[in-house]
Parts: structure tokens; sequence; C-alpha cells
């Protein structure tokens, strides 16, 4: 079991203590991941069978709710709750309930928004979308990494969002070669063939998109930035750890590498987005800190009170519409104070 599908299968195991899938459901998505029916049975034995509600720990040890940077790093801030929310117009208001994740439509005029083939590095074609400001002009970019279901409609949302900020946004789905989320648009099936993934190939192909979007007449390519979410925010981390040359960084209750020394060598300010009861996600916090210290950029890490791994997605049963807004007023505001 590679650190992907391990992270992957813990996703699962933690969707069925809530409640959220069936245990043959369980069964069945750690079959695909794990590639036989007797590796599912022993993955979720090491787990414990926990009731529902409490959190799997099969990855690490749980670490306290609310961790956060210490403030003896020179260059960090450590904050256990987000600000109060500004009235911004880029912060558009969440629904009070998950809904189908459209909160920026593609033909709003503030935007230009739409599908863009990227060519990586092989050749191979990535399913991309970027959106981006409609006035003319040179604006910073930032990659959008989507969550474990590839790109599907909240994170081209998401991107859309971010261009309402003053940015051109791109997004790719990671299986692209296999034909993405519209092809594989079984959970299961999707993250079985993410597991099969190295987060190294997925890094060059990052690379490639970054790349591509310094090209564009609409891009200051001397200011890139990079966030996601859950397995995303797993990716900015992978990304930062490969040594891939962002300005700034936001990733969202992603789970940290286990060999972290790359993130030592990053440049990136990089603002952490935790949720007070994920604690396999929290477990990790400790091994960025030590990097990022390594590195001696500035960080800070947040964490959200009341909230769940997945809180920012409103189409999930885990999204927290207040906690979300001031999340992704915090990464919009880092991305404005350290990429311009």
């Amino acid at each position: 079991m590679n650190e992907t599908q391990r992270y992957l299968a813990v996703e699962h195991f933690e969707d069925f203590q809530d409640g959220l899938i069936s245990r043959r459901e369980l069964f069945r998505r750690l079959t695909l991941i794990l590639g036989t029916s007797a590796a599912a049975a022993a993955f979720v034995a090491a787990c414990g069978g926990a009731p529902a509600g409490t959190t799997a720990t099969a990855t690490a040890p749980a670490t306290a709710a609310g961790t956060t940077a210490p403030t003896a790093a020179p260059t960090a801030a450590a904050t256990t709750a987000a600000s109060p929310a500004p009235a911004v117009a880029y912060a558009t208001p969440p629904p009070a309930t998950p809904t189908d994740g459209i909160t920026v439509k593609a033909d709003d005029p503030r935007i230009t928004a739409g599908p863009q083939t990227i060519k990586a590095a092989d050749g191979a074609d990535l399913i991309g979308y970027i959106a981006r400001p409609k006035a003319e002009g040179k604006y910073p970019a930032i990659l959008v990494m989507h969550e474990n279901r590839g790109l599907l409609e909240h994170i081209k949302d998401v991107t859309r969002r971010a261009a309402t900020a003053g940015f051109a946004a791109v997004a790719i789905d990671v299986l692209s070669r296999e034909g993405g989320a519209d092809r594989l648009s079984d959970q299961g099936a999707y993250n079985a063939a993410l597991g099969r993934r190295a987060p190294a190939d997925m890094v060059k192909d990052f690379q490639s998109v970054l790349d591509f979007m310094k090209t564009q007449p609409y891009v200051n390519g001397t200011k890139l930035g990079a966030t996601g979410f859950c397995f995303g925010g797993g990716t900015v981390w992978h990304l930062l750890n490969g040594g891939v040359a962002v300005q700034a960084a936001a990733p969202f209750y992603g789970p940290v590498p286990q060999d972290p020394s790359g993130i030592a060598s990053t440049k990136a300010a990089v603002l952490g987005v935790f949720a007070e009861t994920d604690n396999n996600v929290n477990a990790g916090m400790a091994r960025a800190e030590e990097a990022l210290k390594k590195a001696a950029t500035t960080y800070r890490f947040n964490t959200y009170p009341g909230t769940m791994h997945g809180f920012h997605n409103d189409t999930g049963q885990r999204y927290n519409a207040d906690q979300s807004r001031k999340a992704w007023v915090d990464a919009i505001e880092w991305f404005k104070k350290y990429l311009g």
C-alpha cells in the first residue's frame, strides 16, 4: 500500500464511520483501491472498526484538535480560528446547506472561463479549466487542485471564484490520461486509478500547467500560487516538496508527505488550512511545521473551529457555511498579500 492509497483508504473508512457510505460500499471501494478483498478486510481490521463518529488513525496517531504553528518561528503566525470575514466581492456568500456547488456561473460578466487542453511534458493532453478576470491585464496565476473525485463542477466553480478575486485560476484533472472524472465517474474506480499515480508524476503535470500559464498574455509569470482541497491539499504539499517554484500556497486539509524534507527548500509563503476534528490530516502538521521552519519562509496554520475534513465543499455533507467562507477569504487575502 503506497502513501496515496493509504490516505484514500482512510478517507473512505471515515466516510463509513460518519454514516456517509454503507459497509458494503466501503469494502467495494477499498477492494478497488487496495487490489483485493483480503487487503480491504485487513485494512478495516487495522483501523479497529471504530464506532461511528470517531476518527480513524490508520495512517498516523491523532494530534490534539486545534494544534497550530508555534509563535517561536520568527516568520510564522498562528491562530486557532479564522479572522472575521470582511465583506468583499469575491467572498460569494455560501449557501446554508449543501448545493450543486455553483456560486459563480460560467457566464458571470466579471470573468472569462471555460475548458482548456494543456500539454504535459510527455505530450499527453491534460483536461483543464481556466477562469480569469474579463478586464485586460496581467494577473497572478493560481493552480487549483481537486479532491479525490477529479475535475468536477465544484472545482471549476472554485476556479471561477478565484477569478472574481483578480487571479487567473487553472485546474486540471490529474487522471486526464485515463479520461478524467467524466470517464471514471465511479468513486472507487477513480480512487483506484488515483492510487496508482506517483506523486512525482503528478508534480510534473503541475509544473507543465504552470509553465503553460506563464506563457499566457493575461498572466504575470512571476506571481504563481497553488491551492487544493483534501487530496488536492495533499498535492499542494507534494508540489512544494517537489521543488516547484510558487510564491504562495494554501493547502486545505491536505495530507502532508511522510517525507517532507523537500519542503525545507521552498520559498513559498504557506497558509495551512485545517479542520478542527480532522485528526488523520492534522497528524501531519508537525512534519509540515518542522520543514517550513527549516525553509525559513513565512507560514501560518489556521484551524477552523467546529469543522470536519472537507468543510469547504458546499456540495458535501461536512460543509460548514460560516467557516467555509472565512477560510476562503483568508486564503484569498493570503494570495493577495504574497502574489500582489
